[in-house]
């Protein structure tokens, strides 16, 4: 046998070692996949086998190798600096294949644990699933209820010019009633105002207020005379009361003080809006936009063409329409939205309802047009009642909503019980949806309420916050 030199006998006796030393890790390797190994999680050791986590790769657990950067060599374990009260439900994925989470504990932090430990929200079992989707629920609600109670109108005005700060007072005033004790003052002003505005039209068809100027006979006699040929119908008492009297000079002015201010209180408004897309955005500026309009044209109408009223019926029906719509002034009621959270839930909830709205719409219809067809057909044999179907639909609504006006009713025995199935299949189709909305309604004003409440905690932590800083500085003017 050959004799080796020193410098072959060490490289042999390194390549034999390194050798040794390959064949160590890999029976080490080899012998941890079915064995126990140590997971050190926020300070607690768990125990797996390395092959109940392989079964699930494209998970952190399931790819982590003995070369990973958590990997301790000193303690010969895995260390994550994770809640370990949470991982017990983590490692129960690796042993029975699902996720079965505790209802005691924040959804937030289950889709942190799965988020880190790379388990996909499928692989949560169905029983509860419930605790992730109720969390999301929550959580849009209250990002919806914080998008909508929050104060961003005191934080767009960044320019220091004077108009601008001008502006912005002018805005919080007009806008926002909690900026201020004047803000508050104006508020009632305008709810006053806007009361008073809704009377003027009932006010102005009222027989004792009007001003009578001429009876009916010297009327028809006069319009005889000089041969004016109007549209009214002369055995019409409401046509000929509005044609022989006028609204007396007090209410006419009013009623052009309410429009001014009205008018005024629009044109401020968006003068002084700091974002003026946002303000051509929402309905009540639409709203009074389009007053400002309408209410004008019928002063112009009342004042230039008040004569010209009883012979000429479109220049009629278009004053009759300013004045139906000019009752949409009473919408301006909702800007008390802005005191009233619970009146801003409820505009949530219509608007977060209206899969339900739309369901009780084409559910109603349906119905009410079976039971139309129903009771025409029915009836068919009794000449009174029901001459067609579609006044079958109007009892079919008026019985549904349980109304009940009485001016048509069946008369027959199958028209009496197609009359009991309609009654009865109208309760079943408003309370369902009515129910749902009303539970919506609910839960946005639990957290409304929580939302207030926490809002209310995080307002005074910031008070003593500013007053702890208040009282450094006059310890300390120095540091100022």
């Amino acid at each position: 046998m050959p004799r080796l030199n020193n410098g072959s006998r060490n490289q042999a006796i390194g390549m034999l070692q390194a050798g040794m030393s390959q064949c160590a890790v890999s029976r080490h390797f080899n012998a941890t996949m079915d064995d126990k190994i140590c997971i050190n999680v926020g300070g607690t050791v768990f125990t797996a086998k390395m092959s109940s986590l392989r079964k699930y790769p494209n998970t952190l657990l399931g790819s982590i190798t003995f070369e990973s950067d958590c990997y301790i060599n000193e303690d010969k374990s895995f260390y994550f600096d994770r809640n370990p009260e949470l991982f017990n439900t983590m490692l129960d994925y690796y042993r029975n294949g699902c996720i079965h989470l505790p209802k005691h504990l924040c959804g937030w932090l289950w889709e942190a644990e799965l988020k880190f430990w790379k388990i996909p929200l499928t692989e949560v079992s169905e029983c509860c699933h419930k605790t992730m989707s109720s969390f999301k629920k929550r959580q849009d609600i209250s990002n919806v209820l914080r998008a909508v109670f929050s104060t961003q109108n005191q934080s767009e005005c960044t320019s220091t010019s004077v108009i601008a700060k001008i502006c912005q007072r002018l805005w919080l005033f007009l806008d926002e009633p909690s900026s201020s004790i004047w803000a508050r003052v104006f508020s009632f002003v305008y709810l006053s105002i806007v009361l008073i505005s809704a009377s003027l039209p009932c006010l102005i068809t009222h027989p004792g207020i009007r001003i009578q100027h001429t009876d009916t006979d010297a009327f028809l006699k006069k319009a005889e005379f000089i041969n004016l040929t109007f549209w009214m119908n002369t055995d019409n008492p409401k046509e000929m009361h509005l044609a022989t009297s006028e609204q007396p000079n007090w209410l006419h002015r009013t009623n052009l003080a309410v429009n001014f201010f009205f008018s005024m209180e629009t044109v401020f408004r968006f003068l002084a809006c700091p974002v003026k897309k946002r303000f051509l955005k929402e309905w009540l500026n639409i709203l009074d936009i389009y007053l400002f309009v309408i209410m004008w044209i019928r002063y112009e109408v009342i004042e230039n063409y008040d004569k010209d009223l009883i012979t000429n019926i479109r220049l009629a029906y278009f004053l009759c329409f300013c004045e139906v719509v000019s009752v949409l002034r009473l919408f301006r009621f909702f800007r008390l939205a802005k005191q009233y959270s619970s009146l801003r839930i409820l505009f949530i909830t219509i608007k977060d309802s209206v899969k339900e709205l739309l369901l009780l719409l084409i559910t109603f219809l349906v119905f009410g047009w079976m039971f139309a067809n129903l009771i025409y057909y029915t009836e068919i044999r009794e000449p009174d009642s029901f001459p067609n179907m579609l006044v079958g639909f109007w009892w079919s609504v008026v019985t549904m909503t349980t109304v009940g006006y009485g001016d048509v009713y069946p008369v027959g025995p199958l028209g009496k019980v197609v009359g009991v199935l309609c009654s009865l299949c109208g309760l079943l189709v408003l309370a369902m949806p009515i129910a749902i909305i009303a539970g919506n309604f609910n839960n946005l004003c639990r957290q409304n309420e929580e939302r207030e409440a926490y809002a209310t905690v995080q307002m005074s932590r910031k008070q003593n916050i500013s007053k702890t800083a208040c009282n450094i500085s006059s310890i300390n003017p120095a540091n100022t």
